[in-house]
């Protein structure tokens, strides 16, 4: 007779657990997220000892990684896949996950190594059609199509790689339960892991992800694996990058550019060029700044559209920009560099589909909204970053030298950027600001105002 499987509850919105179900998770407080978590039968028993060794005895052996195949996803990788590691991808349907999997597999099976790619949502037909159209090929590289669990499990010990899309799929009979519930992708996705962990064999995990864009699925799933890989971008765009959320074998914040062609995920190790391949410049409203994307610096363009209007609420829109940052400097403008705005319709945008948040980008929002506004150009040859505080002062931002080094790359020789206080001497073509209007007043945007 099999025993009962023991219940407990779990918020499927941030994996709280719960004594009892309830209507609404005490935790993050999401109505209707609670599901019933069920243990395998035949888990509960006495805990059994696990052997102790001396922490001291224990050596870390050398292993060596599995490139991709692409050098922008190995640099995202911190060098590429780590034998015997268990990585999660996730992303958006359509976004590129499956195929920037496939290509991986190809390549370190084509470089010798023996790859299993499981599929639980396409067909062989599909997935093949997918990789004839990519053009991979791999004399190690096998499919299966399957959604059980122990099907999956049993084929770890012949294979370098396990590759499994997605997550959500695949589920255990024994457990009960639908497969995608919390309790199937809990217990598949660590019995995924402690596979991995028990040989040399790699496990690559494809997740979708919620309407948030956070990942499906408990965050035990985010913990118990060894590195978290986010693919963003518009899939109205062919731009791609991919982020190292968490990494136990590399560096955190890592990211890869990528670009969606018919030929799969590229690499797009430039994506300043790019960015500014189709700007028109001379343009009032456009301005170009170097924002830290991770532990990288790219080029970007904001672009602002400043128009009068005549209705009482003037309407304010930021597109791949913070709203609350953007506001600020609305205020900082008004308050300390006599900019009307109160009247105007403002909308801003970071060209190309680009997303960021680094505070880096005030100054350049600043000057793009006055040149907006005021209908005067920039030079093309000037670029600008800095944060602005809330007594109008100009403050440092990281890697300042990198984006400078990255904007003179570009073709740009002036660089309108906050003082650093004698920290260093300045660079050619490095212009040393204070405050907001005497950053504009340098661009001839506005008249210096005396504080």
């Amino acid at each position: 007779m099999k025993a009962r499987a023991a219940e407990k509850f779990t918020c499927t919105s941030c994996g709280a657990s719960h004594p009892t179900w309830l209507g609404r998770c005490s935790s993050c407080g999401a109505w209707n997220s609670i599901e019933v978590l069920r243990s395998a039968p035949g888990t509960g028993g006495k805990n059994a000892l696990a052997p102790v060794v001396s922490l001291i005895g224990l050596k870390a052996s050398p292993r060596s990684r599995m490139s991709s195949g692409s050098l922008e996803f190995d640099r995202a990788l911190s060098g590429g896949i780590v034998p015997g590691s268990t990585i999660l991808v996730g992303g958006e349907p359509g976004i590129g996950k499956s195929t920037l999997a496939l290509a991986s597999a190809a390549a370190i099976a084509k470089a010798g190594s023996a790859v299993l790619y499981v599929s639980a949502e396409e067909s062989g037909e599909q997935v093949g059609a997918r990789a004839k159209r990519l053009g991979l090929d791999g004399p190690k590289l096998d499919f299966v199509r399957t959604s059980e669990l122990a099907s999956i499990l049993a084929s770890f010990q012949d294979y370098d790689l396990v590759v499994v899309d997605s997550i959500q799929a695949i589920g255990d009979p024994e457990l009960g339960g639908l497969g995608g519930s919390v309790s199937q992708v809990r217990h598949c996705a660590q019995a995924i892991n402690e596979a991995a962990k028990s040989g040399t064999t790699a496990a690559m995990i494809l997740s979708h992800v919620t309407k948030d864009g956070s990942l499906a699925g408990p965050k035990l799933l985010e913990h118990l694996v060894d590195a978290v890989f986010v693919i963003d971008g518009d899939r109205s765009s062919d731009a791609r990058v991919i982020r190292c959320m968490k990494n136990r074998f590399g560096k955190v914040s890592e990211v890869g550019y990528l670009k969606m062609d018919s030929q799969g995920l590229l690499d797009e190790p430039d994506p300043g060029a790019a960015q500014l391949q189709d700007r028109l410049a001379g343009a009032p409203g456009s301005v170009v700044t170097a924002a830290r994307d991770g532990n990288r610096v790219r080029l970007v363009e904001i672009q602002a559209l400043v128009v009068a209007n005549p209705r009482e609420i003037p309407k304010r829109q930021f597109l791949g920009l913070s709203s609350q940052r953007c506001a600020v400097v609305i205020g900082l403008l008004e308050h300390f560099a006599d900019v009307r705005l109160d009247k105007l319709d403002i909308f801003m945008s970071i060209a190309g589909g680009v997303n960021s948040d680094d505070p880096g980008l005030d100054l350049a929002i600043a000057a793009a909204i006055v040149s907006g506004a005021f209908r005067i150009a920039i030079g093309a040859e000037v670029a600008l970053f800095g944060e602005l505080g809330l007594t109008g002062e100009l403050r440092k931002v990281r890697s300042d030298l990198e984006r400078i080094e990255e904007l003179r790359r570009h073709g740009f020789s002036s660089f309108v950027v906050p003082a650093k206080g004698g920290e260093r001497p300045p660079t050619s073509g490095e212009l040393n600001v204070r405050t907001l209007s005497e950053a504009l007043a340098r661009i001839g945007l506005t008249r210096e105002k005396k504080r």
